[in-house]
């Protein structure tokens, strides 16, 4: 009933046309969605969500009105995305500061300090009448999430704004610099992985310590878990402040899973051996770190000045570099930008190498990943993560390693993995694929004694995790799934 009284509502406006920008585009679908579209917010723009919903059925008639579609006034909306319960929320204004006082507190670990604010229309007085949705930084937004508000934003979304009697339609400039906002690659999920099936059902409980940036993921998990698995519930531990919590719990025996944003380092290791007995925590990758995310895990960029005419480095050469060349008595096997291939004015310019301090996770998983352990080149100058790249714009011979997103207008250097293979430049497509060499993982470690099975609810969530299913949460967190043979080896490891 609603959705004829909103067609035919349609009808009418359509009937009587208002002002609307010509250059306006038409909607054309990146690719057909379906399921559920929640909304909760203003009142006032019910209407019109009404309206938008039973024309963009038409173009995707996948689309469903959601389990939440409810627009009680605007006070609704940002709790509604707090608690993930709505996918838009309409809004007549912004948001209040006390409103996203404990938005920013809930999501701490995403680095999601306020929504994103889509504006779809004028309304009296010429106010801005908004979309909001949640977006961690560095993540796309669910793909039926971004084709509706395409939709809203194009000829045919404006033109119903366009005949409401209170609204004014955006010009197209200012729709174009929306929809801009909505741009971001969503990784596709490896067809390949298997869905979940149940090998039996279980019960019991499942601690859980360990990172924040982690906890949205556990969260999910756990929910979508405990609905095919309902004798299954939290253990008297789950929280997740950080990685080093989880390392401890797992210490103390405290835990049964401790999800972890990093590398395991050496000296945690060796601790780890000397109080558990074993040589480490068996160790489950479960998603692949993100790209350009600012403080979260993403995958390591090589930065050189802007003036630099390499092209290439593999991650021997990256080793050279940065580590000490102890077979030749040397600071490192590679000193000077000729030995890399350059000539001219660069053939004996020396490497000036630049770190970020070689205790923070960036520095840590360089010297895991690339110098496999061994000791930095003598050389090295470390620096405030914030003060690297601006050492390396100062410095022609510079070379440096960080975030994609730690070295805004700097020169980031292609990798290969070896000699005679292939330089991947290192876009987000590239890291999610594993093609680009310094990519990173996160993890969940757990403690399992040698030749004793793993309880059998922690290995059907794990299993869970590795699914499909699982697996499908992961693209609009800011990281990425894993491929299915990477899937593969994981569950080996749970038998």
């Amino acid at each position: 009933m609603k959705r004829l009284a909103a067609l035919l509502w349609l009808a009418g406006a359509l009937h009587a046309a208002g002002p609307l920008d010509p250059a306006l585009p038409d909607y054309r679908p990146e690719q057909p969605v379906a399921g559920g579209l929640s909304s909760v917010g203003d009142d006032t723009l019910g209407p019109l969500m009404d309206a938008w919903l039973a024309a963009f059925q038409q173009h995707q008639p996948g689309i469903t009105r959601g389990p939440r579609w409810s627009h009680p006034g605007g006070a609704a909306a940002i709790g509604a995305l707090m608690l993930e319960v709505t996918d838009v929320a309409p809004l007549a204004r912004e948001p209040w500061p006390t409103e996203l006082a404990p938005y920013a507190h809930q999501f701490k670990g995403d680095m999601m300090k306020e929504p994103v604010l889509v504006r779809v229309a004028t309304g009296p007085s010429k106010p801005s009448l908004y979309l909001a949705v949640n977006r961690r930084p560095g993540a796309p937004l669910p793909q039926k999430t971004k084709e509706f508000l395409t939709f809203v934003l194009s000829r045919e979304g404006q033109q119903i704004v366009a005949q409401h009697p209170r609204y004014l339609a955006l010009a197209a400039a200012d729709a174009a610099q929306e929809r801009a906002k909505l741009d971001g690659y969503l990784a596709p999920v490896d067809p390949a992985i298997p869905a979940y099936r149940a090998t039996v059902q279980v019960s019991g409980p499942i601690a859980n310590v360990g990172s924040d940036g982690m906890e949205s993921l556990m969260e999910k998990w756990m929910r979508a878990f405990c609905e095919l698995q309902p004798g299954v519930h939290r253990g008297a531990r789950w929280s997740h402040q950080g990685t080093l919590n989880g390392y401890q719990a797992l210490l103390a025996g405290e835990t049964d899973l401790a999800p972890m944003g990093r590398e395991l380092w050496p000296d945690e290791q060796k601790t780890y051996q000397e109080i558990r007995g074993q040589a480490a925590p068996l160790e489950i990758r479960v998603a692949r770190g993100g790209f350009n995310t600012p403080q979260r895990t993403t995958a390591q960029a090589v930065f050189v000045h802007p003036g630099n005419p390499l092209a290439g480095l593999t991650v021997a050469q990256l080793d050279a570099i940065f580590g000490r060349d102890l077979r030749q008595g040397l600071p490192a096997a590679i000193t000077t930008w000729g030995q890399l291939g350059l000539t001219g004015e660069w053939a004996a310019r020396p490497i000036t190498v630049y770190v970020p301090f070689r205790i923070t996770p960036n520095a840590m998983s360089v010297q895991i990943s690339v110098l496999k352990g061994g000791a930095w080149n003598p050389t090295v100058r470390e620096l405030p993560v914030a003060e690297v790249a601006a050492a390396v714009a100062r410095d022609p011979g510079a070379i440096a390693f960080g975030g994609f997103e730690d070295g805004p207008g700097l020169k980031t250097v292609a990798l290969a993995a070896k000699a005679g293979g292939g330089f991947i430049a290192g876009s987000a497509a590239d890291v999610a694929s594993g093609r680009y060499p310094l990519t990173r993982y996160m993890y969940i470690r757990l403690n399992r004694a040698p030749g004793r099975p793993l309880p059998p609810q922690v290995r059907e969530f794990l299993r869970y995790i590795l699914s499909r299913e699982g697996q499908e949460f992961i693209p609009t967190s800011a990281y990425f799934p894993l491929r299915a043979d990477e899937v593969a080896e994981e569950l080996a490891k749970l038998d």
